[in-house]
């Protein structure tokens, strides 16, 4: 009987969530959505510096200045280096802000991250840290753009197609994300407990929060747009990031920074949607 490693049970559910996450997001994506956020130049423009340089610089600037062990700043570095989080539309729902933005802008960063991800992670990651670019792209583009692509694909080809295929995908998604949270817990709670006191924690508090006002400073005079970009850019992708961490990095470390950090930004970015959702809101257009 073959035994298996709980790594290994990790690393299948990890890319069985990924897959099924970004092809029902691909689904659930309309072309004008994608289309509306192209349209927007200057605020793109802002949405993606904040999101593929800003946040990256920041985390380098944190991991060179305080001294935290190599795999938890190559963790930080990392997740800082992965933008369009999965959960960013439905932080714009919590926080009753630009849906559509939040739609558009997630697809056109998991498109460049492609590219951004492994460059960055060359540039940025701790010296004694390597990685090959080219197996990292490979690794985004497969698990990430091209299930994206086709679920955009199947939308925009096959309308009632994609209408019946999102149910199940998206539960399924939903199903392993839960599925995978309990397994991380249950593989990594020594390491997750180890954290503390480590500065990794603090760090990762200080990006999230680096993150929220740099993404609500740059978008645009619609509050909705601004909202959108602050808790798109604090909440990071985290789905792409465990999936990296667990096939492309051998420290442990990496892979329980990358968790806490995105549990942070992800909760830090829910509770402020949640705090914006009870504000009343002025009526306008962005821009």
């Amino acid at each position: 009987m073959i035994a298996v490693s709980g790594e290994a049970v990790v690393e299948f559910v990890t890319t069985v969530f990924v897959l099924s996450t970004m092809f029902s997001m691909g689904v659930k994506l309309s072309v004008s959505q994608l289309l509306d956020a192209l349209r927007e130049r200057q605020l793109l423009v802002k949405s993606l510096a904040v999101n593929l340089v800003a946040v990256p610089l920041i985390a380098y600037l944190l991991v060179r200045t305080v001294s935290v062990e190599t795999g938890f700043a190559a963790g930080i570095v990392l997740l800082a280096v992965s933008p369009g989080a999965p959960f960013g539309p439905k932080l714009a729902e919590i926080s009753d802000s630009d849906v559509a933005f939040a739609s558009g802008l997630m697809a056109i960063l998991c498109m460049l991250s492609v590219v951004t991800i492994p460059v960055s992670l060359l540039l940025l990651l701790p010296g004694d840290v390597t990685v090959d670019p080219l197996a990292i792209g490979r690794m985004v583009l497969g698990i990430q753009l091209v299930p994206l692509l086709l679920g955009l694909g199947t939308s925009f080809a096959l309308p009632s197609l994609a209408e019946r295929l999102y149910p199940p995908v998206q539960r399924l998604s939903d199903h392993t994300f839960i599925g995978l949270i309990l397994l991380l817990v249950v593989v990594y709670s020594d390491s997750m407990v180890s954290l503390v006191g480590t500065g990794t924690l603090g760090l990762s508090a200080i990006a999230v929060g680096a993150s929220l006002v740099l993404g609500y400073g740059l978008g645009g005079p619609a509050r909705g747009t601004r909202e959108v970009l602050a808790t798109t850019t604090a909440a990071r992708n985290a789905a792409i990031a465990l999936f990296i961490a667990t096939t492309g990095f051998s420290d442990p470390n990496v892979l329980t920074t990358v968790l806490a950090f995105s549990f942070i930004g992800v909760v830090g970015s829910g509770l402020i949607a949640g705090v914006w959702r009870r504000q009343v809101k002025p009526v306008s257009s962005h821009g």
